[in-house]
């Protein structure tokens, strides 16, 4: 089962796909995560520490539990969703209406394996990337934050205080809804009909139907977890 899984990917054509779709998806949003994660470790630091008193290294803990397992997988399915799943629904549609399906079809290359595959292991990848970006860029926004202490010892003490379930938690999580995002996004490019006016729809429709496709899904996970604890 797993062999039948990976072996698209051992075509030239199929690496070529991956790869453009991790540069399109994940490394051309590196700045943008990387923003969104300094924007809001600042945040969460001025809120806490104004708030509630806490010290520094107290605060760095809350942001870097809060990233770490829900601020930050849900920013960065957002930050996905906003830049490729109404690309990814978009091109798919297009491609559809233009009766390029059907000449693959004719030609024997499988849709699923050429097109649906490479785009949902490019957007689990590209999440988990750029969940790493915003973390690095959250704990250093929330370092220098910090007017107690300096930021090396902020971020030595956060480091220190690393826990390993969170960041296996985060990780999966922004894998997983990567994976929810860009399977909705190719199920609606591929309902597409013939005609060119359906592309905007599905397109807007793509973006609404991943933003509540994660929101649920990160509540019904907390939820487990919750009572799992």
């Amino acid at each position: 089962m797993f062999a039948s899984l990976i072996r698209p990917f051992s075509h030239a054509a199929m690496h070529r796909v991956l790869l453009r779709q991790l540069y399109f998806s994940g490394v051309q949003s590196i700045g943008v995560s990387a923003l969104a994660g300094a924007a809001m470790g600042a945040i969460v630091i001025t809120l806490v520490q104004g708030n509630f008193g806490q010290s520094g290294a107290r605060a760095m803990n809350v942001l870097m539990i809060s990233c770490m397992q829900e601020v930050g997988p849900l920013m960065v399915a957002l930050i996905f969703i906003a830049r490729s799943a109404s690309a990814i629904a978009t091109e798919l549609a297009a491609m559809k209406v233009a009766g390029e399906l059907r000449t693959l079809a004719r030609l024997g290359v499988s849709v699923v394996h050429y097109l649906i595959w490479p785009r949902v292991v490019a957007a689990a990848l590209s999440c988990m990337l750029l969940f790493c970006y915003f973390m690095v860029a959250a704990l250093l926004s929330g370092a220098l934050a910090t007017p107690q202490s300096g930021l090396i010892a902020e971020i030595d003490h956060s480091l220190s205080q690393l826990n390993l379930f969170s960041l296996m938690l985060g990780l999966g999580k922004s894998a997983v809804f990567g994976f929810v995002t860009s399977v909705s996004a190719c199920y609606l490019g591929l309902s597409a009909g013939f005609a060119s006016t359906e592309i905007p729809r599905l397109a807007s429709r793509a973006v609404l139907v991943s933003i509540v496709a994660i929101l649920l899904l990160d509540a019904l996970i907390a939820v487990l977890m919750s009572r799992a604890a």
